[in-house]
């Protein structure tokens, strides 16, 4: 008799194979049944505070995997990168995500054709010279105001503060006129001179602005007044050279300094500020190439969905122990024991605030040699590979509609459509379809594995 329930949460430091082998014996001693022996495996779910980094693993059986479907409606976006590098030209590209996901798919995508780290990324609306806004990983994609802004990712440096970096000068005016690439400083956590802050500001400029190795040893001669401002462009009345030299990032209500503007000579803006080249871009093959997709995706990209690292949402926060808070934990998905009879929910119904919809792409799956190796932690059923053995399609929209089934029979080596009473044989071919909902796979048996039967054996369920 198992006298406590366990949850499956892992004491720390336990090595994943232990916990994943107790779990699973707790699960079999209230489990035990030929369901659990045909349907059932197991993954691991890690989840980590982006706050304390505390970590807590939990494993849990797996019955079937209800995996995501990319929105029929994708959307193409052009997008910046401005690198830490100073010596980096901005780099555009083309990406695709889906009309209705969140921020974070866009820096995916983004990592995924320019190799820059999702959390290396800070994306900003830009109005020319100006950052109109800062937006977050869990912001809705529809929050972009496509069209009245472009998109901008900057590179930092994750843990460190920034401050966003201006170029302007006054004219014939009192008003701040802006000009050029916005860029960013980020400030190291230790004290730091004011005079390091400048020569730090000049190397990032480097590029495209040439000033003598003198000019930038004293305020009094550089070709720029550095003064704080609000998110509008506005001076403030501050001095960001305290008595000691230091660099002060801090207003005198406490708040960090956000933003500065480096107000240049008019003369000295002509003579020094090579304008063309601060704003050269270089465009990256996908900007060329990337076109809208087909209406269908694979299986193996949205079981890769199910497993990929997401953010939890505001209504879907997890407790930290630590911190005594429910916080927006990164959470990732990994399988760890694979069953028998592999069962895949394909969720073509979706709904939010917004709208409801059923989704009509089509998922193309294989026939034969489904494997998951590359979603598995562990290794010791990599080998595993899954025959389809049936389909259960649906028909209509989210008020009514009709099941059929496809059904390979052991019997007789061929496939059939049940519809109601009616029964009549079909290709293979047939089962691939935008109606197909849920998807039945069989491990192959070691002597298919090795390529020596022609045929499906039937499956050993004692």
């Amino acid at each position: 008799v198992v006298s406590t329930q366990s949850t499956g949460d892992a004491p720390e430091n336990t090595a994943d194979s232990v916990a994943a082998q107790r779990a699973w014996d707790n699960h079999k001693k209230r489990n035990d049944s030929i369901i659990t022996d045909l349907f059932h495996g197991q993954y691991r779910s890690r989840l980590e505070c982006p706050d304390c980094m505390k970590v807590s693993k939990i494993f849990d059986p797996l019955m079937y995997m209800s995996v995501s479907l990319p929105r029929k409606e994708e959307k193409i976006r052009e997008i910046d990168i401005i690198w830490l590098d100073p010596e980096r030209r901005r780099t555009r590209y083309k990406v695709i995500t889906p009309r209705e996901g969140q921020v974070i798919d866009l820096l995916y995508a983004a990592e995924k054709v320019s190799g820059l780290s999702a959390d290396r990324m800070m994306l900003c609306e830009l109005s020319q010279a100006i950052i109109e806004s800062t937006i977050s990983p869990t912001q809705k994609l529809r929050d972009i105001r496509d069209g009245r802004y472009s998109l901008c990712i900057f590179e930092r440096e994750p843990q460190l503060p920034v401050i966003k970096v201006y170029n302007a000068y006054k004219g014939y005016t009192s008003y701040l006129k802006y000009f050029g690439n916005p860029l960013i400083m980020q400030i190291p956590k230790k004290e730091m001179s004011y005079k390091e802050f400048v020569l730090s500001l000049y190397m990032k400029m480097s590029r495209y602005v040439q000033l003598t190795e003198e000019a930038v040893q004293s305020e009094e001669t550089l070709p720029f007044k550095i003064k704080a401002v609000n998110q509008f462009g506005v001076e403030q009345s501050h001095d960001l050279c305290d008595e000691d030299d230091n660099l002060s990032v801090h207003m005198s209500s406490g708040k960090p300094v956000a933003y500065i503007a480096l107000v240049w000579d008019m003369d000295a803006k002509d003579e020094y500020f090579k304008l063309d080249e601060c704003n050269a871009v270089d465009y990256h093959d996908s900007y060329r190439t990337t076109k809208a997709r087909k209406n269908e995706v694979l299986l193996e990209d949205c079981i890769e969905m199910y497993c990929k690292q997401e953010t939890l949402n505001e209504d879907n926060m997890w407790y930290c122990p630590n911190c005594k808070d429910f916080k927006q934990a990164s959470k990732k998905l990994d399988l760890w024991r694979l069953p028998k009879v592999l069962v895949i929910h394909l969720k073509r119904f979706c709904y939010s605030r917004h709208w409801r919809d059923k989704i009509e792409t089509m998922v193309k799956f294989p026939q034969h040699d489904l494997s998951l190796k590359k979603f598995m932690l562990s290794t010791d059923q990599n080998h595993i590979k899954y025959d389809l053995r049936g389909v259960v399609n649906h028909y209509g929209g989210l008020g009514g509609g009709h099941y059929t089934a496809y059904c390979h029979s052991v019997a007789d080596d061929k496939w059939h459509v049940y519809d109601d009473s009616h029964v009549a044989s079909c290709t293979a071919e047939k089962c691939n379809s935008p109606s197909a909902y849920v998807l039945f796979y069989t491990q192959q048996e070691p002597d298919r594995i090795n390529g020596s039967s022609n045929g499906f054996e039937p499956m050993d369920v004692n």
